[in-house]
């Protein structure tokens, strides 16, 4: 998650919550995109939005030089601990996925968990692709996940739902409008305390939809050409209506 500020309650509960994604099998791929796609050789690895630091850890155990910014201090302060406990040579920024400068460019960026779709506006879609070229050399891959919208329109809806894992309950709440493609979630975090009593904290996320024909059309106007939407970590396998994630692969143009 990128483009938002996060309280201490859910940065401390973030893995928790999201306990279910696989960053290996995340990372497995990113490598299968450099073989496939990337014309360059791949060190240095840029990852925007990097919420508590999990994929930047992964890579980084994998022998890449990992540079990884996120907005909120809170998130960038549990995934500092986390790579210092693993002794891991990761450098943390604190910077905002739309503007975000690196001293020098790499050879690929990363952004993962559906933090564009948490870009609400079409130019803050259009900075951050502009940002993510910027940060890369010539021939670099750009890589990223939206929430497509068979999600936004029968998964997230006006439903609503609740997560349980390790002494944590999530209540969330969800209020999409078709109009604005704008989902509205209302979350309330229970944390168990040590003397069995629960401490609640209330959270606000907001992300919007974009169609893969809005994307594509923006991905044009950026300095990037599309190497292929994807369902899952496999090339074979063309996005259908009904998938509720997309992944991006995208190369900087420019001389080989």
């Amino acid at each position: 998650m990128a483009n938002k500020l996060y309280g201490n309650a859910l940065a401390n509960t973030y893995d928790i919550l999201n306990d279910g994604i696989d960053h290996a099998a995340w990372a497995d791929f990113v490598e299968k995109c450099i073989e496939k796609f990337s014309d360059i050789k791949v060190s240095e690895i840029c990852e925007t939005a990097c919420g508590t630091g999990l994929m930047a850890c992964e890579l980084a155990r994998r022998g890449y030089s990992v540079t990884a910014s996120d907005l909120s201090e809170e998130m960038l302060s549990v995934a500092e601990n986390r790579a210092r406990n693993e002794d891991l040579d990761v450098r943390f920024v604190l910077q905002d996925m739309r503007y975000a400068k690196m001293y020098s460019q790499k050879d690929l960026v990363l952004c993962m968990l559906d933090s564009m779709n948490y870009l609400t506006k079409r130019e803050d879609i259009a900075s951050a692709l502009e940002s993510a070229a910027g940060a890369l050399k010539n021939g670099g891959l750009f890589i990223f996940d939206m929430n497509s919208k068979y999600k936004f329109e029968n998964i997230y809806s006006d439903k609503s739902y609740v997560l349980e894992s390790d002494g944590v309950y999530c209540g969330w709440q969800n209020y999409y409008n078709p109009k604005t493609k704008i989902c509205d979630f209302y979350l309330s975090i229970f944390t168990e305390n040590d003397d069995g009593s629960y401490t609640r904290c209330d959270e606000y996320q907001r992300e919007k939809m974009y169609t893969v024909r809005q994307m594509t059309k923006l991905i044009d106007e950026a300095d990037f050409e599309l190497c292929g939407i994807f369902s899952g970590f496999d090339f074979d396998t063309a996005y259908e209506n009904r998938d509720e994630r997309l992944y991006y692969v995208l190369k900087k143009r420019g001389n080989k």
